[in-house]
């Protein structure tokens, strides 16, 4: 069985965005959740930037810059 790795942005702003992560298992065709959500803020500042560049994969990284940079 394999774990898969949920991430949802949240909160979406100018200012800064939240970052849900959730963990889950397929058993008999259902997702179901191993372990509780873990969600962290960021703002809008070059620390952050740096932070989530390195802890989000590319895509959710430039949906995060797509409306921090304009």
């Amino acid at each position: 069985m394999e774990i898969t790795e949920r991430i949802t942005l949240d909160m979406l702003t100018k200012e800064g965005v939240s970052v849900l992560r959730q963990k889950f298992i397929n058993i008999n065709g259902e997702d179901v959740q191993v372990g509780g959500n873990v969600r962290n803020a960021y703002t809008n500042c070059d620390e952050d930037k740096t932070i989530l560049k390195e802890q989000l994969s590319e895509d959710y990284y430039n949906a995060v810059m797509a409306v921090w940079e304009v």
